[in-house]
């Protein structure tokens, strides 16, 4: 053990800026300039993976302000201060060894949404993003952590429309993160009905909004309702094609 003298950051306990902050302060309409110094002078911790980036810029996220998110480092910015506090700090363990492993193909990973998807907000070629529910592991080693950043494509969106057509869409799962930073490719087994109730297991990959028919008289008047997938939305999602990872040796007190 060791003990020494360290400068304490003022911002410790500051719950840092995210993914969603930034698009919850985009849709609020502030400018790019005043989300970019937000970003200057905040803990942050982004998820700048390119898929994800390509999801910002389609969610109305500027250039400018993702290239700050690009830039911005992990934790608490840099700050000049002439106090110093006392501050035992103990040596870190090394970081925990890779093993590979392979990964059959069909291994079920089970995803929700990281927040509500509506067919009136997204077009085809729109990414949306999953958070694994529970780690995966093979033999004993982590291979995808749980948390980890899941992509899927929409492949058709159609928002709800006069006559009561329903609202719809249709996506493509594409791949989740590894433990050792590669993607993973995924599949559904099959194309299902949504039942859009957040919470549970689906397998599918279509949702479809309800349908209004009414009174004859009013019927071009009336409008089918819009596809929705509700936030913490669950599907059971499967790896396609057998892969290679780097997974993490999973603990004795893990494993209990």
């Amino acid at each position: 053990m060791a003990a020494g003298l360290v400068k304490a950051s003022p911002q410790d306990s500051v719950i840092p800026l995210t993914n969603r902050d930034v698009v919850l302060m985009v849709k609020s309409g502030l400018s790019s300039e005043v989300i970019t110094a937000k970003i200057n002078s905040s803990s942050c911790n982004f998820d700048t993976f390119p898929s994800v980036l390509d999801e910002l810029k389609s969610r109305g996220v500027s250039n400018e302000v993702i290239l700050a998110m690009v830039n911005a480092p992990h934790g608490a910015p840099k700050t000049r201060s002439n106090k110093t506090e006392v501050r035992e700090f103990r040596e870190t363990p090394d970081p925990p060894k890779l093993v590979k492993v392979s990964v059959s193909d069909g291994t079920p990973i089970e995803i929700e949404t990281a927040y509500t998807v509506t067919s009136a907000d997204v077009e085809e070629g729109n990414a949306i993003t999953f958070h694994v529910v529970h780690p995966v592991k093979v033999n004993g080693t982590t291979i995808i952590e749980s948390g980890a950043v899941a992509t899927a494509r929409v492949i058709k969106a159609k928002k709800g429309g006069s006559w009561g057509r329903a609202g719809q869409i249709a996506f493509a799962m594409q791949d989740v993160a590894a433990v050792d930073g590669s993607r993973v490719p995924l599949q559904f087994t099959k194309s299902a009905k949504g039942d859009s109730k957040g919470g549970t297991v689906a397998t599918g990959a279509i949702i479809t909004g309800l349908l209004f028919w009414p009174a004859a008289p009013l019927w071009g008047l009336k409008h089918g309702k819009n596809a929705v997938i509700p936030a913490g939305k669950r599907f059971e999602v499967f790896v396609h094609g057998d892969t290679d990872v780097s997974g993490r040796i999973v603990a004795d007190a893990e494993k209990r």
